[in-house]
């Protein structure tokens, strides 16, 4: 018995030192990664939601669909790192919300253990399982920066631990707490009602077996459960103070069909995110799991249904209290149920989604879960003849080494492992998953394209130019020092444009891209060259952040005397052969050309602002059928370009689509416009 012990002791200690060993990795790198624009918009949804509280101030509070994300965990996160540690300078701020929110998916994760535990009796399997948890490459990396998806991830995981203990107990103290976990869950995510609405399918059926007094025991815990569930959700979420009925609808309504208007690029095709394919959740997650998770995950489902159909077959579990075949074939019953009924949710009813399938991420906990039951199934082989230490030793060994795998692959492409793909997916062909999938949403890549423009300019201020979004919230996580040296001083060149791939599209037909100028070309989009000339980007580029050779971001010049002179002479004779023919139309100061499918702008004299100011290109086609209805009612598709200086000229160039055009205009916004003969 002494040795029992013994040894319980000291797997337990092997898995806290496992435990704290990730907990250390991440104190380690928690530095790597940058603070995203969306980190920044939860912060603001905690504060709007304090000044809720404290001064009834519902001004901002109701601004956005933001408002229902998440305040029971993000008013805490603010309440500690800001009120209770007093930090002020932002990257004091960002570090600290960055480890606590990792230090939570690292909760999640021995939770994965405890429930595994529960279910196989193996502290073995547990470990496994907590390790398949832990070293999702996407997930772990969003446990630093997005305080949504993992968060959510992790907290469903202790929901599941609560409702285990509960269906073990059977008690109202028992499922008074589960009935807690999931109001905490549901102000989380609306998709915490999955967990609900499961369990309480589960206690009516129990209610149906029962007879008698039993019923009203079921009755009761069951009421114990929905109480506190609703009660702990009003009390965490202020907006539904007001007016609970009617703000609890639109709280389902804006999550259930999330308001985002955008693109998503998705095998190739743009997509409005309210017209994904039906496979796209499922997609996503298979093409974005390690092969040892998937294996085992899977494995795990058809193990559960093997041994469910068995259940069935034999009539065993007929008293009320072991339900479906037993307390552990029950909750993988569950653990099934929560992973398959959102997938079946997403294809009858295609909400908003974007980003892969971050929204989805909590499935990640049921999922490793439902490997227990390979696991042990291996166990119970093993235990009819052979040696448990081969089958045991070997199930240990194939594990280890894939997640081994997992683990050597997170380190090449740290930080990057949130764009991590699995062998499903083309890695190895240039530029290839770019052109397919979505990839640096939170544009994180952007904290090391400026470590290198600070390498690059050693003193003195760095003026930035960046497409679209705002690098405010970006660089927050630098040194106060070199967050200051960043400038966006329109009045002058500026010494760097900070780009990241975007994708439009007016159409679903392989040739109908249209790249922005600003970024780069992948040989389907703008091509802002020579056929006889090297591929060189426009403006030139200087520094490329690449993942599985993807570029995911550039840093580029405006001023050719940064760049290579062979560079330089690509760009002059591109210039030269553009402006070989009279000019097409002039307007703002600027000569327009057309040539060779080309339109070219060039300027003389080139003052900073020609350079900072945005030209449009308006586009549309004679067949206005082949636009997506966004666009059909929008109407002309925009094409957002800069110049790049040299000798004193400024040169702006786009290709033009194949197919015909209506008509096309070139325009600097609120300052010229000129329609170009076509």
């Amino acid at each position: 018995m002494t040795s029992y012990i013994g040894e319980r002791v000291r797997f337990h200690s092997l898995v806290l030192v496992v435990w704290c060993l990730f907990l250390i990795a991440g104190l380690a790198i928690v530095d790597d990664y940058g603070a995203s624009w969306e980190t920044v918009g939860h912060r603001l949804v905690a504060n709007n939601t304090l000044n809720y509280v404290l001064h009834d101030d519902q001004t901002l509070l109701q601004i956005g669909a933001d408002r229902f994300y998440g305040a029971a965990f993000a008013v805490p996160l603010l309440l500690l790192t800001e009120r209770a540690l007093g930090l002020e300078d932002p990257r004091q701020v960002y570090l600290a919300r960055h480890v606590l929110t990792h230090l939570f998916f690292l909760l999640g994760g021995f939770c994965c253990y405890l429930l595994a535990l529960r279910l196989s009796g193996d502290r073995l399997i547990a470990l496994l399982v907590m390790l398949l948890f832990l070293l999702s490459p996407r997930l772990y990396a969003h446990s630093f920066f997005n305080s949504k998806d993992p968060v959510f991830a992790s907290a469903f995981v202790m929901a599941l631990l609560f409702a285990s203990r509960a269906f073990d107990k059977d008690s109202v103290g028992a499922y008074r707490q589960c009935g807690a976990a999931a109001g905490l869950l549901v102000n989380l995510r609306i998709m915490g009602a999955v967990l609900v609405a499961v369990v309480l399918v589960f206690r009516v059926w129990a209610w149906f077996r029962a007879k008698g007094r039993e019923r009203q025991r079921v009755a009761a815990t069951t009421g114990v459960f929905a109480l506190w569930g609703v009660v702990v959700l009003f009390i965490t979420l202020p907006y539904l103070w007001g007016d609970p009925v009617e703000r609890l609808a639109e709280y389902w309504m804006a999550l259930a069909n999330h308001p985002h208007i955008a693109f998503e690029l998705f095998r190739g095709e743009m997509f409005f995110v309210t017209a994904l394919p039906w496979d796209y959740a499922l997609h996503w997650f298979v093409i974005s799991q390690p092969p040892v998770t998937l294996l085992l995950g899977l494995s795990g489902l058809v193990a559960l249904g093997l041994a469910a159909v068995g259940v069935v077959r034999r009539g065993v579990g007929a008293g009320p209290g072991r339900g479906l075949g037993g307390a552990e074939l029950r909750f993988g019953v569950l653990l099934a149920t929560c992973f398959a009924l959102p997938m079946v949710a997403f294809v009858l009813l295609r909400p908003n989604t974007y980003e892969g399938w971050r929204h989805f991420y909590f499935l990640h906990g049921p999922f490793c879960l439902l490997a227990t039951f390979v696991l042990m199934g291996a166990r119970q082989l093993a235990a009819r003849g052979l040696r448990k230490e081969w089958v045991g030793g070997a199930i240990c060994a194939l594990t280890a080494a894939g997640l081994g795998g997992v683990a050597l692959e997170m380190a090449q492409i740290h930080p990057h492992q949130y764009l991590y793909f699995n062998f499903l997916a083309d890695r190895k062909t240039p530029e290839r998953l770019r052109t397919r999938y979505t990839m640096d949403y939170f544009l994180m890549a952007t904290r090391q394209s400026y470590e290198y423009m600070l390498r690059q300019t050693p003193a003195g201020a760095i003026n930035i130019k960046r497409k679209y979004l705002d690098t405010t919230s970006h660089n927050m996580i630098l040194p106060a020092a070199d967050r200051r040296r960043f400038t966006h001083d329109l009045s002058r060149d500026p010494d760097f444009y900070l780009r990241d791939p975007d994708f439009y599209l007016a159409g679903r037909d392989p040739d109908f891209y249209l790249r922005d100028p600003d970024f780069y070309s992948t040989g389907r989009g703008v091509d802002l060259w020579l056929s006889h000339q090297p591929k060189t980007p426009f403006p030139p580029v200087l520094h490329r952040i690449k993942v599985y050779n993807n570029t995911i971001m550039t840093v580029a010049a405006p001023d050719l005397s940064r760049v290579d002179p062979a560079v330089a002479a690509a760009y002059r004779a591109l210039h030269r052969a553009a402006t070989a023919e009279a000019p097409a139309a002039r307007g703002g100061g600027f000569e327009v050309y057309l040539h060779g499918g080309r339109l070219a702008w060039v300027k003389e004299a080139c003052e900073p602002e020609a350079l900072m100011r945005e030209f449009r290109l308006d586009l549309y086609p004679a067949d206005a059928g082949r636009l997506p209805d966004y666009h059909r009612k929008r109407g002309y598709f925009e094409l957002i370009a800069r110049g790049v200086r040299f000798d004193g000229k400024c040169l702006g160039m786009a290709r033009l689509p194949d197919f015909a055009l209506a008509r096309a205009r070139l325009s600097q916004p609120g300052r010229w416009e000129v329609e170009v003969p076509l």
